[in-house]
């Protein structure tokens, strides 16, 4: 089991591509949303704040098509401004609100899938024991989504994720 920590995530901008796509579809979805923001670069957001996301609204399978939707956060001074050069994506405001994640390494291919599930089962232990220590710590990632955060610690390339750090996270009232 990969340890869970929690963070308090503040209310954002956001620009965003939502998609109704199959398991099939995921990866070339989250290929075109990144080829999106390299032909019109943003402004930078250092660190955890500025890094793209994905949200997993429902199951993605063979059998079932989300919805996904990629995210990027933008300065909230320029987000309207920004959004005029996109008219791809939607801006919306996310809420402030916290989430549990745990953390691990992705090479260019993503997050193995035997590391996605083991990630998945230690978030929904930590909400278990959560649940019956405080009522009020109720796991709902349908309110604001399961989210894959992509943090890269090398270039973009081609049209290839980036290697480096992402994060499983699922908020939580």
């Amino acid at each position: 089991m990969y340890e869970v920590a929690t963070r308090d995530i503040p209310e954002r901008s956001l620009l965003c591509v939502k998609r109704n796509v199959d398991e099939q579809g995921a990866w070339a979805f989250g290929k075109e949303f990144i080829a999106i923001l390299r032909e019109r670069p943003l402004p930078k957001i250092e660190g955890r704040e500025g890094a793209f996301f994905c949200i997993y609204w429902g199951q993605v399978s063979a059998d079932s098509d989300g919805p996904v939707e990629w995210c990027r956060p933008v300065p909230e001074t320029q987000a309207h401004a920004l959004a005029k050069g996109y008219p791809e994506l939607t801006l919306r405001t996310e809420p402030a609100h916290r989430e549990a994640f745990v953390g691990l390494p992705a090479g260019p291919g993503g997050i193995s899938a035997e590391d996605f599930q083991l990630a998945m089962e230690s978030l929904q232990a930590w909400a278990q024991e959560q649940g019956i220590e405080d009522e009020r710590l109720i796991i709902r990632p349908s309110d604001l989504g399961l989210r894959i955060t992509h943090l890269a610690t090398g270039p973009v390339t081609g049209t290839s994720m980036p290697e480096g750090y992402c994060d499983v996270a699922v908020p939580f009232a």
